[in-house]
């Protein structure tokens, strides 16, 4: 079992700096980064804030992700790691999507990537028809004419199984794999941004249809 990292509150001892961050204890600096100044300690030495256990529990729901041509590798390290923490069933890797096959997807998936199950497909709207025929409900992240807000998507009591489905960062979700999803669900914006980043649209989402 890994050893929990302990952390140093540093900060700086010049008043006209007061640079305050956390270190690793066994790599304190001794001067300020920003000044060259000496550092003090500013508070007892302690663990990361890790979560104890009797978190709120999931429902039954099985969920899987359809992710079609993702350019970014680290998005798709990311969404790797968002998955394993909700208890998604599977990743199915669709088009460019990079798999974890590619060593650089591990440095933002952190492990995630070898505990979610996952699988490749050359072609995404085949591995929609696939997830259609095997009971899945399609519920596309993606605006658009047939979009209606996510916060107005319910689960009807026949419904066990959902696979979202995450498209290119450029140009969307496939129209022809939008044919096919039961819905499109937009995540209101308040801003003046039209979209959110891949991975935040995807946690935000993934979180929201785990405790629907």
């Amino acid at each position: 079992m890994a050893k929990t990292p302990l952390f140093q509150t540093l900060e700086c001892a010049n008043a006209m700096c007061g640079f305050r961050f956390p270190s690793r204890v066994e790599s304190t600096p001794t001067i300020c980064p920003k000044c060259g100044a000496p550092l003090r300690s500013a508070g007892s030495v302690y663990p990361r804030h890790l979560l104890s256990e009797g978190q709120i529990p999931p429902n039954v729901l099985e969920i899987h992700v359809l992710l079609d041509n993702i350019r970014s590798l680290y998005n798709v390290g990311s969404i790797f790691r968002t998955a394993e923490a909700l208890g998604v069933t599977k990743l199915h890797l669709c088009g460019m999507t990079a798999t974890p096959e590619n060593p650089r997807l591990a440095k933002t998936a952190l492990g995630a990537e070898t505990l979610v199950a996952w699988e490749q497909h050359n072609n995404g709207v085949q591995a929609a028809e696939m997830l259609r025929d095997n009971g899945f409900a399609l519920w596309a992240i993606e605006g658009g004419e047939r979009a209606v807000s996510l916060y107005e998507a319910a689960l009807s009591a026949d419904i066990g199984k959902v696979a979202l489905v995450i498209g290119n960062e450029l140009a969307g979700v496939d129209p022809d794999i939008l044919t096919l999803a039961d819905q499109v669900l937009f995540i209101p914006m308040l801003g003046e941004k039209e979209s959110l980043n891949l991975t935040v649209a995807f946690g935000v989402a993934a979180y929201f249809v785990r405790y629907l």
